[in-house]
């Protein structure tokens, strides 16, 4: 048992919290290519979590699938100067495309610190097999609100040997 806010409970609550989320995020696949062999560090957003997470790739137009487990460090959160200036210095020439991409004038920075590729990309017609009400994110959702969802793509994950540390 544990005492929390006064109150007895019996989960440890707490223990909860160091656990990342772990999303299905959307990602066009000249990105996830970039990812793939090293030259992109990080993943720039307009809204995204305020924390580290893990995410399943989902290359949306050109596959249709899953592709990879990606674990995401702490976000850089800024507004549209900061992380342009940010994004110019890991991909030079990107500036004005950063902050015409970041006209609500905030962004985040998310450093990529791990890429795992799944031993087999999970097609979006696996996925509706097995899931009929699936729908592919426009931008991520969280996965830890879908269990047999995230059970079904873990099962896809290689072991480390096939990660790619950054």
């Amino acid at each position: 048992m544990f005492e929390q806010n006064g109150q007895i409970t019996f989960f440890n609550q707490e223990a909860n919290n160091n656990v990342p989320k772990i999303i299905l995020l959307s990602l066009r696949e000249e990105y996830y290519l970039q990812i793939l062999n090293g030259t992109k560090e990080y993943e720039f957003r307009t809204r995204f979590l305020r924390e580290p997470c893990t995410a399943f790739i989902y290359i949306s137009k050109t596959k249709k699938s899953v592709v990879a487990k990606i674990d995401f460090g702490m976000p850089i959160i800024g507004n549209a100067v900061e992380i342009s200036t940010l994004a110019d210095k890991s991909e030079p020439g990107s500036y004005e495309n950063m902050m015409k991409y970041l006209y609500r004038n905030i962004g985040f920075a998310i450093p990529i610190n791990n890429v795992t590729p799944l031993k087999k990309e999970i097609s979006l017609d696996m996925i509706k097999n097995n899931f009929p009400e699936f729908a592919p994110p426009q931008s991520y959702y969280i996965l830890d609100k879908k269990p047999e969802l995230l059970i079904f793509f873990e099962s896809y994950v290689e072991e480390k040997s096939g990660s790619v540390k950054k």
